[in-house]
């Protein structure tokens, strides 16, 4: 080195105590749950089990909950894409006397089949192309009894309570709900900018409950509604013949509520950050605006993951400008991540990129800073009180993910038969079965060490109090292997969504690379999916330039849905992450809809 270079590094090096100081700072950050009231309840109230009837948010309704739980300002309660169904009686939902059936998220498909009364009161087809939606507990199953076939669990809604006596002598009414959204605020300001962003799109839009320095909560709902009768007490279809015009009205108030929905998402979407209230806002992890010491070599890192109670700072990231030759400094800084935060009790840095069919980064990527010194290094993570067990140097796992996983478990129905390929360390496998009441759930995961941690997951969920549906754990099936040998081996047609987190495939993926974009994985899960209705969650690597729309991506599941004679519809596209300057992860999510 020459003179100035050492004069240079001499100038910028820090003592022990500096960098402690830096750390406990007002500028120091890093990724874990939030102390302050209002993120604490937002976690809590997300994490609650779905109790609507349908056990799952509306498909038509992913988007814009997406959209508004991705901020700091907001978080959703209540919400309904809208939907239309036939009914009997007063026409208030409290009473006893009320009684509905056929309730649709969606359009009418087939109108002769869904507005054919005889087959409502013989109960020969109740569903008659509805939501066949099982009701709440259906999947409960207790210890005693978690053993039965999964084959026994028929369709147990509140229509089967209802004779055909009690629905004689009454007129049947077909209605149509619009949309409905209920969203908890932040701040009297943040609600007064939400109801801005709304007007545009629905009429009604106010603000509901309202408490000092706690709470707002603002109700918005459309104005798409329907309410007439389609027979006389006797019976006596009132529209015999005219099906057709019934499923226009319905299917008209259905497509206009969702170009509003899409209109006001699009205004969320492009939404500026609100700045932040002072009495909100009290806990000093959340204030990383202003810029480090910019002399300091080893400066404390501006963010990293907490995975268990391990702090992981990520080398080579522009933020974390990190010397590894410097043990002394890197040392204060992990005895300074850890006294910020006492639930963490190792700190380490990931110093080579994710490699291999296991993308990780192996033992010799991972070095230990402070705290204790663990080979292998293993923890336990949680969310929403759902728990698994990592491998940190063997396996892939990244917290940042947290907030995707709970958007898949929102779109869970109750009843569901859900797939999970490349599993991982069994997270997203183990918060579909503890949170939702999907009947069965089955993980798939080629890496050994991460398929053993799932199984250890799944035996902490035996246990876990915090398990929303018991028998979880019975639930969910973990097959260690490859998705291509292992999914031709499964019934055709058997799952109503799959969930397919792909990796990488190097610099080949994305909208530069000269890869298939994983189309291999597309033509053996396909054949899985329920033709008409399942779902799928395929995750792909696109530019920033290619948001939000992901055509590349839409388009190849498009081809891949041809070969096989599938139509499909895209419900939403969401982005899920970095991977690289202007490189995202991407989740869209799609739909079969019809066989060929």
């Amino acid at each position: 080195q020459d003179d100035d270079d050492v004069h240079c590094n001499k100038k910028a090096m820090k003592t022990k105590t500096d960098i402690s100081k830096q750390c406990q700072s007002p500028n120091f950050h890093y990724h874990s749950t939030p102390n302050d009231l209002f993120q604490r309840r937002k976690v809590e109230v997300l994490g609650k089990r779905d109790r609507s009837s349908a056990g799952r948010i509306d498909p038509k309704a992913v988007s814009i909950c997406a959209a508004i739980n991705a901020r700091d300002e907001y978080y959703t309660t209540s919400s309904c894409a809208g939907r239309c169904f036939m009914y009997v009686g007063e026409g208030v939902k409290s009473t006893s006397e009320f009684w509905r059936c056929r309730v649709s998220h969606d359009i009418v498909r087939d109108q002769v089949r869904y507005f054919n009364l005889d087959t409502v009161f013989d109960k020969s087809d109740i569903c008659g192309g509805g939501d066949p939606i099982p009701s709440i507990g259906q999947y409960d199953y207790k210890q005693e009894d978690h053993h039965r076939s999964k084959d026994d669990d028929t369709y147990n809604s509140r229509s089967e309570a209802k004779t055909t006596s009690t629905m004689t002598g009454k007129e049947v009414w077909l209605r149509f709900e619009p949309f409905i959204l209920h969203v908890c605020c932040r701040s009297l300001d943040a609600a007064a900018e939400l109801m801005k962003l709304a007007r545009p799109s629905f009429k009604n839009v106010g603000l509901t409950t309202w408490r000092d320095s706690d709470k707002y909560l603002v109700a918005i709902w459309g104005d798409e509604g329907l309410d007439m009768p389609i027979s006389t007490a006797d019976g006596t279809p009132l529209f015999s013949g005219r099906e057709g015009w019934l499923k226009n009205l319905v299917n008209e108030r259905h497509r206009r509520n969702w170009w509003k929905i899409e209109r006001f998402t699009e205004s969320l979407e492009g939404m500026a950050e609100l700045p932040v209230d002072e009495h909100c806002y009290n806990d000093t992890t959340f204030n990383c605006q202003s810029p480090y010491d910019s002399t300091g070599v080893n400066r404390p890192p501006r963010s990293f993951d907490v995975i268990g109670d391990v702090a992981m700072i990520h080398c080579g990231v522009p933020k974390n400008d990190v010397n590894l030759s410097d043990q002394e400094s890197n040392h204060a800084i992990g005895e300074a991540i850890m006294k910020k935060n006492k639930a963490i009790k190792v700190v380490a840095l990931r110093t080579s990129a994710l490699g291999g069919n296991e993308r990780c980064c192996g033992e010799s990527g991972i070095k230990i800073i402070a705290g204790n010194q663990r080979s292998p290094l293993i923890t336990t993570h949680s969310e929403y009180g759902i728990k698994c067990v990592v491998d940190v140097e063997r396996t892939f796992f990244s917290p940042r993910m947290g907030p995707e996983r709970l958007r898949i478990c929102q779109q869970v129905a109750r009843g569901e038969k859900v797939l999970v390929l490349f599993s991982g360390c069994g997270m997203d496998a183990l918060q579909i079965a503890g949170r939702t009441e999907a009947c069965e759930v089955v993980a798939i995961e080629l890496n050994p060490v991460a398929a053993e941690c799932a199984r250890r997951g799944q035996r902490m969920l035996s246990r876990n109090k915090c398990v929303k549906c018991p028998g979880a754990a019975e639930r969910l099936t973990i097959l260690e292997g490859d998705v291509l040998e292992i999914l031709p081996k499964l019934a055709r047609h058997s799952f109503d969504r799959v969930l397919a987190p792909r990796p990488k495939e190097g610099k080949m993926d994305g909208d530069l690379g000269a890869g298939d974009g994983g189309r291999a994985f597309l033509d053996v899960l396909l054949p899985v999916m329920k033709p008409s209705g399942g779902e799928c969650h395929w995750y792909d690597f696109a530019a920033s330039h290619e948001l939000p729309a992901c055509n590349r991506t839409a388009e190849s599941i498009r081809r891949a849905c041809d070969v096989v004679g599938y139509g499909m519809e895209i419900i939403h596209v969401a982005s899920v992450g970095s991977v690289a300057k202007r490189q995202n992860r991407v989740c869209v999510d799609f739909r079969l809809i019809e066989s060929r």
